[in-house]
């Protein structure tokens, strides 16, 4: 059986991207919908080749079910956009990026919003996305050399773009 990990199959220095991608992603766009805190974004130690555990986490708060919808979708979007700006897509790195999505997926479900509710959350951390990438690509680098960053880092971020 193939784990996420092995169907990703980056070198450890972009697969520690790659997730910095996708919680600077949620960090970001929870920033940036005015309508979530960010308490923190991090990335524990660990490499993949020696299978040390690797993990990484955004804990938030959100005022609004719709942020709450944006912010889960929006960290597999970067990653998917990420693997493909540096072409490193492949349909299985989409997969692979789409399961270990699974459970974003799961609570967007259990929040038991309409598909149409769900498809304008996606469409506005698209906007947002766009809107913020390079910002977001400056996160994501900033998360995967210190291991953590806060709500203040990201508004500050944010603030001064």
């Amino acid at each position: 059986m193939t784990t996420i990990t092995q169907a990703i199959d980056l070198p450890d220095a972009l697969f520690r991207r790659y997730t910095a991608i996708r919680e600077a992603g949620h960090g970001l766009t929870a920033v940036a919908t005015y309508q979530a805190h960010v308490i923190e974004c991090a990335l524990r130690p660990g490499t993949i080749s020696d299978g040390t555990p690797f993990d990484a986490f955004t804990e938030l708060r959100w005022r609004t079910p719709r942020a709450y919808l944006a912010v889960l979708q929006a960290g597999a979007m970067a990653q998917e956009r990420w693997l493909r700006e540096q072409g490193l897509w492949t349909p299985r790195r989409e997969l692979a990026t789409q399961v270990a999505a699974r459970h974003s997926r799961d609570a967007v479900r259990a929040t038991a919003a309409s598909a149409e509710d769900v498809e304008q959350a996606a469409s506005w951390a698209r906007e947002l996305l766009d809107r913020h990438w390079l910002l977001l690509l400056y996160c994501a680098e900033l998360l995967d050399q210190r291991g953590h960053l806060n709500g203040s880092h990201l508004r500050k971020v944010l603030r001064e773009a």
